[in-house]
């Protein structure tokens, strides 16, 4: 098979997981605690919500480790009633982001991506797509052999 051309790999490493479960999935709250963390400069690398099977919302966000002291202080503090929310924070994640071209152009991406990082044995922690680009949080102790999967399936400019 030949290689697919891609825009590029964006990369970061030793970045800070927190994984946020329990919240209410209510119109607003998510977009309180988000504003909450922008106001306080923290800036998301990446975040992914969805919903539980018993209807709690849960949310990853991916933050600089320097931030994550303050980010847990104001996500804890956010009161939601008579559920409580819980944050796990979890240090040493890496991100490979696949950019371009636009996914309609070539749908395989996504898979191939996956794919990849699965026949690497490469553990995903989270993932988060946009129409060009798909992004992986994986451990900091995978990231070589990691990147070394993608660029065996995808063909940089």
């Amino acid at each position: 098979m030949s290689k697919i051309l891609i825009g590029g790999i964006l990369q970061a490493r030793s970045n800070t997981m927190l994984k946020i479960v329990g919240l209410p999935n209510k119109p607003g709250f998510a977009g309180k605690i988000l504003t909450k963390l922008g106001r306080a400069n923290i800036n998301l690398h990446f975040i992914a919500e969805g919903e539980d099977a018993q209807g709690f919302g849960n949310m990853t966000i991916c933050i600089a480790p320097e931030d994550a002291p303050k980010a847990f202080k104001i996500i804890i503090s956010e009161k939601n009633g008579d559920n409580k929310h819980s944050v796990e924070e979890i240090p040493n994640i890496s991100s490979l982001t696949v950019y371009g071209p636009h996914f309609r152009e070539k749908p395989i991406i996504c898979g191939e991506m996956c794919s990849a990082l699965g026949e690497a044995n490469v553990n995903i922690l989270g993932i988060s797509t946009s129409i060009s680009s798909i992004c992986c949080l994986i451990k900091d102790e995978d990231f070589d052999r990691a990147y070394d999967a993608l660029l065996s399936v995808f063909d940089l400019p």
